[in-house]
């Protein structure tokens, strides 16, 4: 039972209990995790989900994990959806993300309004908000990074990268009828084109 004390602050979020799109770059996730290694400590992946089909659309690892290699995957999924990363190149996407220092500061912020990108922060305390990106990052530890141990960040970034191409490619998600995400796009993009 919970203390008389202590009572809930604030309205409730509103949250219609959906955090997936209908279409592809609509929205996609944003999160980072930390990987150990032997010589260089411990060290950064960010990643960047489409959270329509589940498709990884940038992979970065960097030492230093700071609002610019946040950006990486960021920019890497707009070179290789919207053709590029000049000013408005994202316009129509918004970018979930947490309240980590990385998404917070000035120049990530800026940088992604030059995009076009509109921000939309996952609600405080409760990660399941940022849930694609969450699960995406979950299964990448689970498959790619635990019970390994690596020397070095060069080899936390072949293996996040050797990683994002096999899941991609190969991992069946229930929310897609079992189809890998790639297979879920190239079906989309047949039957707009029909």
């Amino acid at each position: 039972m919970l203390s008389p004390h202590c009572q809930a602050r604030g309205e409730p979020n509103l949250h219609d209990g959906r955090i997936t799109t209908d279409c592809p770059n609509e929205m996609w996730g944003t999160d980072g995790v930390r990987i150990a290694t032997v010589d260089d400590g411990m060290v950064w992946i960010f990643s960047a989900v489409d959270h329509c089909d589940g498709m990884c659309t940038g992979i970065h690892a960097a030492k230093i994990g700071d609002r610019f290699a946040a950006l990486e995957p960021i920019s890497q999924g707009l070179h290789s959806e919207f053709g590029g990363v000049v000013a408005d190149s994202g316009r129509g996407l918004s970018l979930r993300m947490d309240h980590g220092s990385q998404y917070t500061s000035d120049d990530f912020r800026d940088q992604i309004r030059f995009w076009g990108i509109a921000p939309s922060y996952a609600f405080v305390a409760e990660p399941q908000t940022n849930g694609v990106a969450e699960r995406f990052n979950r299964t990448l530890k689970e498959q790619a990074i635990h019970g390994r141990i690596f020397r070095n960040l060069e080899e936390v970034r072949a293996a996040a990268i050797a990683f994002k191409d096999r899941y991609n490619r190969d991992w069946r998600l229930e929310k897609l009828g079992f189809k890998s995400p790639l297979e879920a796009r190239q079906e989309r993009l047949m039957k707009l084109a029909a």
